[in-house]
Order: C-alpha cells, then structure tokens, then sequence
C-alpha cells in the first residue's frame, strides 16, 4: 500500500512538474520575442536598419516600470495600470491650461495615431489634466482619447520623477509600452512623420500590443 502511495505521489509530482514545464515554454514564445524585438530596437539597431539608429524620439533610460495606481476618466471609468496593458499608450500632461503648443502636440500624436491606418487600434492616448472643464473641451476635438484628471498616487505621481529627470518640456508626451513600461519621450516639437516612422517600427517588432 506504502508502495502505490509512494508511486502515485511520485506520478502527481511528475505530472505537475510537467505542466509548469509546459506553462513556461509557453509564456517564453509569447514574452521572449517582445523582448528581443524591443532590445533589438533599442540597442542593436544596426541589425535592423543597415546600422543607423532607428528611433527619432529620445528613449527613457532607465525604462521605468507603472506601479498600481488607479485614476478616474471624466466617463467615470477607471484607469489602471492593468487597464492599460496590452497596448501602446501616448500620454499627455495638460498644465492648467492648453495653449497652442498644447494643441499642436495633442494634434500631433492624434494625427500620427490615425496615421497608422489598421494598427491605429494598437495605440492609445491619454490626457492628464487637473481641470474638469478643461478636459471636457478638449474632449471635444480628441474624442479618441481617454480623459483623466489626476489625483494623489494616481499616473501623474509617477510620471512627475521621470519628467524632471528626462528635463521634459510641459507640452511633452510620454510612450509607455504594453507591458506598463515608461519606454519614450516624445517631444512636442517631433515631426508627426518621424514619431510615426518610429511606432510603425515599434509595432511591426513588437508580438504584444
């Protein structure tokens, strides 16, 4: 009896380790080329593109990690760190008012975004702003974006340290990929056809998003 104990445990065991075995060569296809495409992107570019660096816009280094936060939208939906997995993500930072810097930049990566044509869907926009009827306005001529008032612990308190230390300007948007990563800056004064070029690039490397 001790014996057929002994083997069924032994088979449980087997059994088990199998399927994490399995679990894990899984996980690896579908995370293991994101990975080599975006550090093949970043760092070895002459594998890519004959040797020349293929990013316009300038990249965040370190790559900073979203931690939990969760941000209500003017619909009253939530925005989370996990809501917004699976995608890539443009996020703007509103002073207290839009200017027209302001709205150059939110046309900008509005026109880029429809740019893309059938990828347009792998890629969403999000405006911070702390003024309600602010947010409501732009709203109007971005309505494919998410709006977002911040608030204490929310996005913005994590984006703040990486915007003073990239020395960013107000009008400035951030690139965070769909793994919740802060990956790109994404200056105002970019031509909408070079911030294109490289999120055609980013999206035909990238298996996620």
């Amino acid at each position: 009896m001790t014996e057929n104990t002994s083997q069924t445990d032994s088979s449980s065991k087997e059994a088990i380790r199998r399927s994490r075995v399995k679990m894990l060569t899984i996980l690896g296809f579908f995370f293991v080329p994101f990975f080599v495409a975006i550090v093949s992107y970043y760092f070895f570019p002459q594998l890519l593109d004959s040797g020349k660096r293929v990013n316009n816009a300038p990249l965040i280094e370190p790559i900073v990690t979203l931690q939990p936060f969760t941000n209500l939208q003017l619909n009253q939906e939530e925005l989370t760190n996990e809501t917004m997995k699976g995608r890539w993500t443009i996020i703007h930072r509103l002073a207290g008012q839009c200017d027209e810097q302001c709205e150059v930049s939110l046309y900008n990566t509005r026109q880029t975004r429809l740019g893309l044509g059938r990828d347009a869907n792998r890629v969403q926009r999000v405006i911070l702003g702390s003024n309600v009827s602010l947010l409501d306005t732009i709203g109007r001529d971005h309505p494919d974006g998410m709006l977002v008032l911040r608030i204490t612990e929310g996005l913005d308190t994590q984006l703040t340290p990486v915007v003073e230390r990239e020395k960013l300007g107000p009008h400035d948007a951030l690139l965070v990929d769909p793994l919740g990563n802060i990956m790109m800056a994404l200056p105002a004064t970019l031509d909408p056809s070079k911030l294109r070029k490289d999120l055609k690039k980013l999206l035909k490397l990238s298996k996620i998003g």
